[in-house]
């Protein structure tokens, strides 16, 4: 397949960068932040010397691609964390993260009485205004003491330090995915989508990799604080090796959940792929694609973990993926 030859458009602190040289963006879709680095060249245009672009500071970057006869398309919104400016190289290096940076940076110092993940992801969102893609959850979450259900984010054993930590401790219970795209925060389960058909002949670079220790159970072992009782669940079956996780204040409920999802998390990385291939402007984490033509066990599903792409003049618009194969 050729390597598409894409239009490539960064905004930072309210204009378009000059001399975008290289452009690299790393999306995530499980519980961490997407990640970008631009490569300017200086002196693009009389404005944009060093000066210009450590003026930048914090600013909040929008990088938008259009591919082919596809329309310009933003791709991926950001904040810059960090600005390198290289006077002998004469470029200009700035990296960053998505806006999940927003939420990751935010400590939290309340209690979330009565309330639901759900509930408690749209009131984290509006405070940054982010819109709130959040699936509805109807059970109270946290420590149960009387008739109020509350969770502390400073009491002990429950401390969950950042917006960012509470919300993915919260995604675990529900068996959902977390993640910030462009100026939404996603707290929910991943969307089913068709599956991108690919065989060796469309890769620049293939590997299967199979991992031969994965623990058979998961066991998660709690304390109930009120009741001052043990509450363990297992996940899983047969005789080998096994994960145990321990974590404050579950309910049964709570931690058969907590269980299950983590079995399901060790399982999906016994087969895993890693691959390049030419860029396109589709795929996400959580997306899958349709593996064949390997004459291996490798010819199935799997479905997206990360996804890297990567635009620069040697060797135009390519992606990176790691995936791991759906049960």
């Amino acid at each position: 397949m050729p390597v598409s030859q894409p239009q490539v458009q960064v905004s930072a602190g309210g204009g378009v960068l000059p001399g975008v040289i290289s452009v690299e963006i790393e999306h995530v879709g499980y519980f961490a932040a997407g990640r970008f680095v631009v490569v300017c060249a200086l002196g693009a245009v009389l404005t944009a010397g060093a000066s210009y672009f450590l003026a930048l500071g914090a600013a909040t970057v929008s990088i938008n691609i259009g591919v082919a006869a596809a329309p310009s398309a933003n791709i991926f919104t950001g904040q810059i964390d960090h600005i390198r400016v290289d006077l002998l190289e004469s470029t200009a290096t700035l990296t960053g993260r998505d806006l999940s940076c927003l939420l990751i940076d935010s400590e939290i110092a309340e209690t979330f009485a009565n309330q639901t993940s759900s509930q408690i992801a749209v009131t984290i969102a509006g405070r940054h205004q982010l819109q709130a893609n959040v699936t509805p959850t109807s059970t109270p979450v946290g420590q149960y003491y009387d008739l109020d259900h509350a969770r502390s984010a400073l009491g002990l054993h429950s401390r969950a330090g950042t917006e960012w930590n509470l919300l993915s401790w919260l995604a675990l219970i529900e068996g959902f995915w977390l993640s910030v795209t462009g100026t939404t925060l996603n707290f929910g389960a991943a969307v089913a989508s068709a599956s991108m058909a690919l065989t060796p002949g469309d890769c620049i670079e293939l590997a299967l990799d199979l991992a031969t220790a994965i623990p058979v159970t998961a066991k998660v072992k709690s304390w109930n604080t009120r009741q001052k009782t043990v509450v363990q669940q297992i996940a899983g079956a047969g005789s080998g090796t096994g994960s145990t996780l321990i974590r404050p204040n579950l309910t049964g409920q709570q931690a058969a959940a907590y269980a299950m999802n983590h079995m399901s998390n060790l399982t999906r990385q016994r087969s895993m792929v890693a691959l390049t291939m030419p860029g396109e402007l589709t795929l996400l984490p959580g997306s899958t694609i349709a593996l064949s033509q390997t004459n291996t066990p490798f010819d199935q599903t799997f479905s997206i973990e990360t996804i890297r792409r990567s635009m620069d003049a040697r060797r135009g618009f390519t992606q990176a993926i790691c995936a791991y194969a759906v049960s």
